[in-house]
């Protein structure tokens, strides 16, 4: 019994970390032992959060199968942004995370600006997407202005916080699935 144990335990191991690439792991180290996360601006002065810039080299790096693990088997800093990462990418399975943080309610804080506040992951989600609604709209809005040095800069931030290809109809059927299991 010790023995298939012992086996069981390695392949758990070893499979469990195939999961992730060496890369993405690496990116992912200093964020695993943080229990918060911040908003890209921080602070009264709006200072570029170091934490949420360690994510966004994750990000860009990460496939959406290693964001997924993050997500569930992460610290709750890399589970909260490896699930918003997911819902901006556009992957159906932030519905399964949506729900498990749900069902299986998971206190952390979020700092965002100069604000914190305490409150489980899927809460922390669900205003990801309130907010995802509005930051699409004012892409849209600018995107269709002349493209002086300002909208540029607008656009290139929005697009830098991950939200270039997202679309309304994408947020609403997110929010119009969530609504139906309440």
């Amino acid at each position: 019994m010790k023995w298939k144990s012992t086996i069981f335990l390695l392949f758990t191991i070893i499979f469990c970390e195939a999961q992730i690439s060496e890369k993405v792991k690496m990116l992912a180290k200093p964020l695993d032992t943080i229990q918060y996360a911040e908003s890209s601006h921080i602070g009264i002065g709006g200072e570029r959060s170091k934490l949420y810039d360690d994510f966004r080299k994750l990000a860009k790096n990460a496939t959406n199968d290693e964001l997924f693990y993050l997500a569930k088997n992460g610290s709750n800093s890399l589970r909260l942004y490896s699930g918003k990462e997911l819902f901006k990418r556009n992957d159906k399975r932030f519905l399964e995370i949506y729900q498990y943080y749900h069902d299986n309610p998971l206190f952390m804080k979020y700092i965002n600006g100069c604000m914190g506040k305490e409150d489980h992951i899927a809460n922390h989600l669900m205003d990801e997407m309130y907010a995802a609604k509005e930051i699409i709209s004012i892409r849209d809005s600018i995107s269709k202005e002349k493209t002086d040095n300002f909208t540029k800069a607008q656009l290139k931030s929005i697009e830098d916080e991950g939200y270039e290809k997202l679309k309304k109809k994408e947020i609403q059927f997110f929010l119009d699935h969530l609504v139906k299991k309440k």
